[in-house]
């Protein structure tokens, strides 16, 4: 046999293993085990690399790798049960508005309700970054901040600049990013605040090592910041100067982001905490720990749940939060997301609130960051109008992840309504329930309406049916975007 002939047999070979692994092995779930199994065999070398590199499990050991958050789950709730009383555990007799969906996100995975927090909401990354670099200059004891993407550009290097000058002067400063949403950024750039004092750490760096941290499927794609344990920032606003405005492409960018002050920012540091364990590999003394958490103020009278998901998780509970939401909703559910690659569960949601008789609007953007992506979402929503869905394409880049529903609730935070949010990112959302903020929510959302096309099916049609044929194609591939 030629060396080609053995190296041929070789790769036939291996696709074989990884198909055999994909459908009796992993058990993935159907439409993502025929997307695998497809890719194997039309595309067998770069679907063999590909599914090396995204699809096994086979190192991912959740357990050895946080076993440190689940040893820190019940220190940390022992440290915050003196801020959780039983009227916020919202009990099956409660009469408080959405006490179902509180109770099960309670009841999921201990997401308590507190309902003293005032919220400032930012659309654009001038006021907020402006806001934020503000509250860090004045901190006193601590600044935490973890991004999916942390870019070595202007905006980038300014906040760390002012990282640095508050860790010379005695603010202990702990930064997170993830290693493959920051792949463009250099490490070095954070050489002068790791020398003042400050700790950076890189989530699931991307060793070459047939180890967990290959996984490159799993990152943490949760944006937080919190200072002194009392202001908190999540939203979907990454550090980089394209959320200012900047991308000479994606222009204008539109993205939403909140500003929390109130017990709702002592769980955006509990969850920042544990993801710092988990990258730290080890605990901190429960003393140590106590003093991230000051006595909660009454700030103002915004209910809210700080809810948190992941691969490490037994439930998703940022997604059956949103099933939730479509199924009670009685009025209107206004969605605005990036990336619009749903599963049957979310597909069947939106079309019984739809042909129910809620007015169900979804907002996604027109120009493409992702263009593979982009075109499956194109694809998922041409399906959903017929079902009564409107559809509308913002003219400029459409970034935020929210929903707000009959002028009463909302949840606003780092998830897109796609599947890769939903079983395979770390992400983080606020779910606000308070008229006065739901309605200020609602009139943002109208009037972005007023910078959109409404999507029809005239428009797909007057596609060319190469392109329309192409979005059909990489919808086939949705289930591993």
């Amino acid at each position: 046999m030629t060396l080609h002939t053995i190296l041929l047999v070789m790769l036939v070979l291996l696709d074989l293993v990884c198909i055999i692994a994909v459908i009796f092995v992993e058990r993935k779930n159907p439409a993502s085990t025929i997307a695998w199994v497809l890719v194997l065999i039309f595309i067998p070398i770069g679907g063999f690399v590909a599914y090396a590199m995204f699809g096994s499990g086979f190192h991912v050991n959740k357990k050895k790798r946080y076993a440190l958050k689940q040893i820190s789950d019940n220190l940390y709730h022992q440290i915050l049960s003196e801020y959780i009383t039983e009227c916020e555990r919202c009990g099956p007799d409660s009469d408080r508005p959405h006490a179902r969906l509180i109770r099960y996100l309670v009841n999921d995975g201990e997401h308590y309700h507190t309902d003293n927090n005032a919220i400032t909401v930012y659309t654009h990354g001038e006021a907020m970054f402006a806001a934020m670099k503000e509250d860090m200059r004045k901190a006193e004891k601590h600044i935490h901040l973890l991004y999916y993407i942390f870019r070595n550009d202007a905006l980038g290097r300014e906040i760390v600049g002012i990282l640095t000058e508050k860790a010379r002067n005695g603010i202990k400063v702990r930064v997170i990013y993830d290693s493959l949403g920051s792949l463009l950024s250099s490490d070095r750039m954070f050489k002068e605040l790791r020398a003042a004092g400050g700790r950076v750490e890189a989530f699931s760096p991307l060793l070459l090592t047939m180890s967990s941290h290959l996984r490159l499927n799993y990152r943490n794609h949760r944006k937080i910041t919190v200072v002194d344990g009392t202001v908190g920032y999540v939203g979907g606003m990454n550090i980089g100067d394209e959320y200012l405005g900047k991308s000479k492409r994606l222009t204008p960018w539109r993205d939403t982001h909140l500003r929390l002050t109130g017990s709702s920012v002592s769980f955006l540091q509990e969850r920042f905490l544990m993801d710092w364990m988990s990258v730290n590999d080890r605990e901190m003394p429960p003393d140590v720990l106590r003093s991230f958490f000051p006595p909660p103020l009454q700030q103002g009278n915004i209910g809210m749940q700080i809810v948190s998901s992941g691969p490490d998780t037994a439930s998703m509970s940022i997604k059956s939060g949103l099933l939730e939401i479509l199924y009670t909703a009685r009025k209107n559910i206004y969605i605005q997301t990036p990336y619009f690659i749903p599963d049957e569960s979310i597909m069947d949601a939106l079309r019984i609130a739809a042909r129910s008789g809620v007015d169900v609007r979804i907002m996604l953007p027109k120009p493409a960051d992702h263009f593979l992506v982009h075109s499956a979402t194109l694809s998922y929503a041409r399906q959903i109008l017929g079902s009564g869905v409107k559809v509308y394409m913002y003219q400029g880049f459409l970034h935020a992840k929210t929903i707000v529903f009959d002028g009463a609730a909302a949840s606003i935070g780092t998830a897109n309504l796609d599947n890769r949010s939903f079983a395979l990112n770390f992400e983080i959302n606020a779910f606000i329930y308070n008229q006065d903020f739901a309605a200020q929510y609602e009139g943002i959302f109208l009037q972005d309406l007023e910078n959109c096309m409404e999507l029809r099916e005239d428009w797909y049609l007057e596609r060319n049916p190469v392109v329309r044929g192409f979005y059909s194609a990489c919808r086939l591939l949705a289930p591993l975007m």
